[in-house]
């Protein structure tokens, strides 16, 4: 049975940096990260909003690359929060 953690403090770590430590488990503690990863998954519910992954693909243009995004919104500048309050500001 997996031991339960407690969520009393939160630590930051980059995916790159947990996606290293797997490198050093045996198979056994990798197939109990699974189930419990299974198991945090299933608990989490329906967290994907399906209705509008569906508008988006009706919508969406497949054409528009993610490197092409990337590039637009580089072309902000400062914080796209920013732009955004500036934007709405400017309509309203």
């Amino acid at each position: 049975m997996p031991t339960q953690y407690s969520r009393t403090h939160e630590v930051q770590i980059t995916f790159e940096a947990v996606r290293a430590g797997f490198d050093h488990l045996t198979i056994e503690e990798l197939q109990l990260l699974k189930q419990e990863l299974e198991q945090r998954l299933e608990e989490a519910g329906d967290w994907l909003d399906m209705e509008y992954v569906a508008y988006a693909r009706q919508h969406g243009d497949p054409t528009i690359s993610l490197d092409s995004v990337r590039k637009t919104l580089a072309k902000i500048k400062g914080s796209m929060s920013d732009v955004i309050i500036d934007d709405r500001e400017d309509r309203f």
